[in-house]
């Protein structure tokens, strides 16, 4: 029975969760805003902000870290030799209340494990977190959308796998295929992917808030939304063409948000170059095809394909040859490939995207 309790989601673990939260945000806020982790409208599935270049580590904090990660390693060890499994909430027991940076990392440990990366095993610690926390930690960003991203096209990938397969081998009657689509082994964020349909499809949208309070992300405005029953998905995807916003997050129709900068009134060439913003460097990265390392797998990742949810024109997508055979190290070292002396086109944020004629006819 204590086993089982280590893998429920409860009222006490929301609870404690949510405590939690608030007593450490205000003494650890402007660490999270320069890591690059306090705006969660930074992983919007297209724009993907998340996306830093390279890291420099100096020995002595090298030496701390390898402190700090056996400590944890240490309590990590000590719960699952009493609990079996190391459980969000054994975990927030131990270290909640703590006052000191031993208890930030472990907080952003069960963060990345509860929120944004997911353990292997749901509701369990994993030790695979430990460096990425201490890392945040020390204000040193993490390009963490792209492991997001790659673990949601990752499920994505295998539950429509499961489906199909799943469809051919058994009778839509057949209560075990019907419980292998409900239960599939699924760990990516989907909670991502509701606000990204939203945002787009408005025939399926149930009525957002038209305004979000200073500091709270964009993703804020779905905050306790009413479904939409009267709506079937299938003919609402199926019927949207004039109703899809491929560009969502350039239309000025949400207060107290402010549109990406980078889309301005008017199309512009830039050279983009080492010495540019940090907003001109992601938006290169975002429109080159590469692909995403997550914590267990390598996913392609093409924009060229949607060249239209970033305000340019669709033509004829070529194929892009990906040379790493998903080895993660080969993919990693391709996607933090520098970007310099490229002339990149902006379009402005008022533009309409269209198609080209060769697509029509391809």
């Amino acid at each position: 029975m204590e086993e089982r309790e280590e893998v429920m989601v409860s009222s006490d673990d929301e609870e404690g969760w949510s405590k939690w939260v608030d007593e450490l945000k205000p003494l650890h806020l402007e660490i999270r805003k320069k890591a690059g982790i306090f705006e969660a409208e930074r992983w919007c599935l297209e724009t993907n902000t998340f996306i830093y270049h390279g890291e420099k580590l100096l020995l002595l904090w090298r030496i701390w870290w390898v402190d700090i990660e056996k400590a944890l390693c240490e309590v990590h060890q000590d719960i699952r030799a009493r609990k079996t499994n190391v459980g969000h909430h054994a975990w927030m027991e131990h270290f909640a209340g703590r006052g000191d940076h031993l208890e930030h990392v472990a907080f952003l440990i069960l963060w990345l494990s509860r929120y944004v990366l997911l353990a292997t095993s749901f509701l369990v610690v994993d030790r695979a977190f430990f460096p990425i926390a201490i890392h945040l930690s020390q204000v040193i960003p993490i390009a963490l959308a792209p492991a997001v991203l790659a673990s949601i096209y990752r499920d994505m990938s295998l539950l429509r796998q499961l489906i199909v397969s799943s469809a051919k081998n058994h009778a839509p009657s057949d209560s075990r295929f019907i419980e292998d689509v409900l239960n599939p082994n699924l760990r990516a964020p989907f909670q991502f992917v509701q606000p990204w349909a939203w945002e787009r499809f408005t025939n399926l949208q149930p009525k957002p808030s038209s305004i979000i309070y200073t500091g709270e992300p964009r993703v804020a405005r779905w905050h306790k939304v009413k479904k939409l029953n009267h709506v079937n998905p299938r003919s609402g995807i199926d019927s949207a063409a004039e109703c899809f916003l491929w560009c969502p997050y350039v239309v000025d129709i949400v207060k107290n948000w402010d549109i990406i900068r980078f889309y301005k009134e008017r199309d512009e060439y830039v050279v983009v170059g080492p010495n540019m913003g940090r907003e001109i460097m992601a938006f290169a990265q975002l429109v080159r095809a590469s692909e995403l390392v997550g914590m267990d797998c390598v996913e392609q990742y093409n924009p060229h394909r949607v060249s239209m949810q970033f305000g340019f024109d669709q033509d004829v997508p070529d194929c892009v040859n990906h040379a790493s055979d998903h080895i993660p190290k080969i993919a990693w070292t391709n996607y933090n490939r520098p970007i310099k002396d490229v002339n990149l086109y902006i379009p402005s944020r008022f533009i309409e995207s269209d198609v080209s004629r060769r697509y029509l006819e391809w």
